[in-house]
């Protein structure tokens, strides 16, 4: 380690970077610790003994003075020593922690992730995921623009934070699922076990398992869940129980990728229920549907649109 960089930490001029390069230095071997110790106690002896003469004290005291000051710097350094890792892991930590990894889940995929604490997160189609890379001491925040279901780890000390468009979502530890794309406008959160609380300025509401939470910008209302199979869409199945056809067709726009209308107003009474396999595509879910309502649908490619009438 060169002095110069140690003498810019000794003064508290060193950058980040150089503060995590001592100590990982200091730490590396009992050899480079004395090192550290004997520049440390040689910087505040000189130190000491200039800050003397600015003083005027008399070079015999001055001489006495620098050897008891020696004693006095090598305990303090000792004793810096001791804590100087968790400071510089603590200030690098917090550093890390304002660093925001963003996943962007391309139309028709799913992906799933494991973050810093344990949690598991699995991200449907056309989601973005923003998390930092270090969760900070005070809680565990992270943003979602989609569907994502979650399985917390439990801490009680840092609730878990997810924050949507529409409302957030606070935990401790538990399993749930959020429903917030922003261009749908409709927001819903399905809680499997554990406690949530779902909240924004105007609107709060706790849910216990087997409870949902679904609103717009200016409701919000408490329910409960009607079919667990709804969430296996991370299993690549899209389950769907007494669905409206204008819901259903919003969900297909988002998993597919493609716009949908129905022209023809008198097909949004069907009610959807049923089991599609993600991979097998938009046309044959159509087609699936096509058994119980009587209704064509046309593809237009260049508009990437899909017409039911």
């Amino acid at each position: 380690m060169d002095k110069e960089t140690l003498h810019r930490y000794f003064e508290g001029k060193s950058t980040l970077e150089e503060e995590i390069q001592v100590v990982n230095w200091v730490e590396a071997s009992e050899s480079n610790r004395k090192d550290y110790l004997r520049e440390r106690m040689l910087w505040d002896a000189v130190t000491l003994t200039a800050n003397s003469k600015d003083l005027g004290v008399p070079v015999q005291k001055r001489a006495d003075r620098t050897s008891l000051w020696r004693a006095i710097a090598v305990a303090a350094s000792i004793a810096l020593l001791l804590g100087i890792s968790w400071t510089i892991w603590d200030r690098s930590a917090n550093l890390v922690s304002q660093q925001n990894q963003t996943i962007i889940v391309p139309a028709g995929q799913r992906v799933q992730l494991l973050l810093a604490d344990g949690t598991k997160v699995w991200l449907n189609s056309k989601t973005t995921f923003t998390y930092p890379a270090a969760f900070s001491s005070k809680n565990r925040e992270v943003t979602l623009n989609g569907e994502a279901y979650f399985e917390v780890k439990k801490d009680t000390e840092h609730p878990f934070i997810v924050k949507t468009n529409l409302y957030d979502v606070k935990v401790l530890g538990t399993t749930f699922n959020v429903y917030a794309y922003e261009n749908a406008d409709y927001f819903k959160t399905s809680l499997i076990n554990g406690s949530v609380e779902v909240l924004s300025d105007h609107y709060k509401i706790n849910l216990k398992p087997g409870e949902v939470a679904t609103g717009t910008s200016g409701s919000l209302k408490k329910g409960t869940i009607s079919n667990l199979d709804e969430f296996r869409w991370k299993d690549g199945l899209l389950c769907f129980d007494d669905e409206p056809l204008g819901t259903l067709m919003e969900k297909f726009s988002i998993y597919y990728d493609i716009h949908i209308e129905v022209a023809d107003p008198g097909l949004l009474s069907y009610r959807c229920t049923g089991k599609f396999r993600h991979n097998d595509g938009i046309e044959y879910a159509l087609k699936v549907i096509q058994k119980d309502l009587n209704f064509t649908f046309t593809r237009n490619d260049e508009s990437n649109t899909i017409t039911l009438k």
